[in-house]
């Protein structure tokens, strides 16, 4: 009929006409017999059989008892009546009154009759029923028909349900009312009953919408920190990326006119090289194959030739010394920790109260303040300041640096879960250490 589709009364599993449809944990519904075949054929883990969501809970599942577990099911009456209306209106349209198949025209809601138009006529008249409410059966719809349905008592089939019992939460009839629910707290005329549960259905609705619409709002705060975080961590070390770059041009730069400067005398020293070279060559050779008396007729010449050279050698600019690439290993290793520590994830630290044994045992320290509430490592690294005094803790792991003695903070190159501190030591020197969570020493305030 109008306004209902296939959709409204047709179960999914079997496709006929709902018969005692539950409602399933994920709003679907299915036929009571379709349900419990189900899971009797998936060994009673089966998931709904449109979405897979889980029929029965964990604790549920393997129970046994599966019957009993199907029915407990809530039980969609809303649908159950829509197919019966459905099915009424769509059977032959025969009065309920005549004896010979006369076509019905109306409908009487009290008596759940179809009635022709003699009868209907009669039963308007009738003392009994002229107050009952009929209408017109083309004009009824299948939805109407089911919103004036009218429920059977729980315990009377036969007899319609007039009240509602809250402790027991069972529709009634009046007889029952006055037998078995006469001392029953709360027993109330339906419709009063339907309209509180629809305001409090209505209310705990409203209260559900806003929950779930407070979680839309935080998971789409959190989508966009996050988003912000990748693109912070992008430009960060984008910019990181390109002062690298710059600065390694520029030491090449400063490489390069070192190189420069010293590639231009490289030209005059090379002639002078070769003609030291040329002449010891020619030398050399008069000195162990040349006659005396023939080398002692060229001596004057050679020598005067060897003065010059020697003379010239002394006004040649000699290679200066050319000297390595040297970087500050404390800065490169700050430098790296920086680096490995940056965009790590930090999150605040939960305070947790001591409980009073162990109060009670902690010890205290010259100062007034309990060993146990000093800050250490990580809680050190943020609270140190230059000037502080400290001395070596029971994690430390630098040998005798500290010969032994306490030290002075003096400089506090950075912060953070692993920062950096220089401390000069009262018997030894002033060395900078990596500090913090992950350090590699501890320290204690004085």
């Amino acid at each position: 009929m109008a306004g209902v589709t296939s959709a409204d009364i047709e179960c999914p599993v079997c496709h006929d006409d709902f018969t005692n449809p539950k409602l399933l944990p994920c709003n679907h519904l299915a036929c009571r017999d379709c349900v419990l075949s189900w899971l009797q054929k998936e060994g009673g883990q089966g998931g709904c059989p449109l979405c897979r969501a889980p029929i029965l809970s964990s604790t549920q599942q393997g129970q046994g008892q599966l019957v009993a577990m199907v029915d407990s099911l809530p039980t969609d009456f809303a649908t159950a009546a829509l197919v019966e209306s459905h099915n009424v209106l769509t059977g032959s349209h025969i009065c309920a009154m005549c004896e010979n198949n006369v076509t019905a025209t109306s409908y009487c809601f009290a008596c759940s009759i179809k009635l022709c138009k003699a009868c209907t006529r009669h039963h308007k008249k009738l003392p009994a029923t002229r107050d009952h409410t009929l209408e017109q059966l083309n004009k009824l719809t299948a939805k109407r028909l089911a919103a004036n349905h009218q429920a059977t008592c729980n315990n009377h089939s036969n007899r319609p349900a007039e009240v509602y019992c809250s402790a027991h939460q069972e529709l009634i009839c009046m007889l029952c009312a006055t037998t078995n629910h006469r001392s029953c707290p709360d027993v109330k005329a339906i419709t009063d009953v339907a309209r509180e549960k629809r305001t409090e259905l209505t209310q705990q609705s409203q209260r559900l919408k806003e929950i779930a619409a407070g979680l839309a709002k935080q998971m789409k705060v959190a989508k966009e920190k996050f988003k912000g975080m990748h693109k912070t961590v992008d430009d960060v070390f984008d910019d990181i990326e390109q002062c690298c770059k710059k600065r390694r041009q520029q030491v090449h730069d400063l490489i390069q006119k070192e190189e420069d400067a010293t590639m231009t005398s490289f030209a005059d020293m090379e002639k002078a090289r070769a003609a030291m070279t040329s002449n010891s060559g020619n030398i050399d050779h008069l000195v162990t194959s040349a006659p005396d008396d023939a080398l002692l007729q060229m001596l004057k010449q050679l020598k005067l030739r060897l003065d010059d050279l020697e003379s010239e050698s002394g006004t040649t600019a000699k290679v200066k010394d050319v000297g390595d690439i040297v970087f500050d290993s404390q800065l490169l290793t700050r430098l790296k920790s920086d680096l490995s520590e940056l965009g790590d994830i930090q999150k605040p630290h939960q305070q947790t109260s001591a409980s009073p044994s162990a109060t009670a045992t902690t010890s205290t320290s010259s100062s007034g303040q309990t060993a146990s509430a000093k800050p250490r490592r990580a809680d050190l690294a943020a609270v140190l300041k230059v000037g502080d005094r400290v001395r070596r803790g029971p994690d430390w792991r630098h040998g005798n640096q500290d010969g032994g003695g306490p030290g002075t903070v003096t400089e506090i190159p950075s912060r953070g879960a692993q920062g950096y501190v220089t401390v000069r030591w009262d018997r030894g020197r002033e060395l900078c250490y990596c500090m913090g969570a992950h350090g590699c020493y501890d320290l204690d305030l004085l």
